[in-house]
């Protein structure tokens, strides 16, 4: 089994991003948008994307390892969730899949951990 988050080396660094991007597409499939564009941010414990879409809407991707379980991600979801109901916190939102779910695991061709996605 390859870890999915395993970037070491430069080489290693640039495969995962391709993986990355793979997943990220696969992902953008379960959501009910019409994105343009998808631009990687950041590695760090979770890869980030950005995802533009036609009417100046974006979003933000994000690929966790399978270092936090699926119950810690929807636990920081709610967190957020919470946060928002706030007046003075602007913070990102949540968007659901069009199955109803905000977190998807994500199976990819090469037998690596699913990644999870929020």
């Amino acid at each position: 089994m390859i870890e999915f988050f395993q970037y070491d080396t430069e080489e290693k660094r640039r495969s995962l991003l391709v993986r990355a991007r793979k997943v990220a597409l696969l992902a953008l499939q379960q959501y009910d948008l019409e994105w343009e564009c998808i631009q990687f941010i950041q590695l760090s414990d979770t890869i980030t994307f950005k995802i533009e879409l036609s009417w100046s809407q974006r979003y933000l991707l994000r690929i966790h390892s399978d270092r936090l379980s699926k119950e810690e991600i929807c636990s920081e979801l709610a967190l957020v969730q919470a946060f928002n109901k706030l007046e003075d916190l602007d913070v990102p939102k949540g968007v659901t899949s069009v199955n109803g779910s905000y977190v998807l695991e994500i199976n990819t061709e090469d037998d690596i951990d699913a990644p999870m996605l929020r």
